[in-house]
């Protein structure tokens, strides 16, 4: 969530509790349509996992349209990115998963921005489409990274 602690501050503690937890719910909701797994929440955030990115990008774009539509003031930063990681217990772990991490981080509120990887895997499906991507750095991965804003 972009800004959160600043907008937790701005309405209280009570108020944001109820803030997340409907946050939370419509979240789950969306994740379960489109059969992703809630990895873990860290307070203001998600890992997710899908077994195919289509379902990861048109979760993600569901998620930004429906916030749109709401005046509570969350606005979030989704990153996606495919590749094989790790499991230990219930938890994904390694590069890939480090990777999505970081094309979140690079991502706007209210927009989602995939890798070049996923963007490949879903071009030409029926209702998805990105921008011309730009060029960014990553915290701890070499060189430039082409990120692709998916258009809501």
């Amino acid at each position: 969530i972009e800004e959160s602690t600043a907008l937790n501050e701005r309405i209280g503690d009570r108020a944001w509790v109820r803030l997340i937890e409907r946050h939370d719910k419509m979240i789950s909701r969306h994740v379960k349509r489109h059969a992703g797994h809630v990895i873990k929440s860290q307070g203001d955030g998600f890992m997710i996992a899908f077994a195919q990115s289509e379902e990861a990008v048109r979760c993600s774009g569901d998620i930004q349209r429906e916030l749109a539509k709401r005046h509570n003031g969350i606005r979030v930063r989704i990153g996606i990115h495919a590749g094989k990681s790790v499991l230990r217990g219930d938890d994904l772990f390694g590069r890939n998963v480090a990777m999505a991490a970081r094309v979140a981080s690079a991502a706007d509120g209210g927009e989602v921005l995939v890798s070049e990887a996923v963007r490949e895997g879903v071009d030409d499906r029926d209702g998805i489409a990105f921008d011309d991507g730009r060029d960014v750095e990553l915290k701890g991965f070499s060189g430039t990274h082409r990120l692709y804003a998916l258009t809501l």
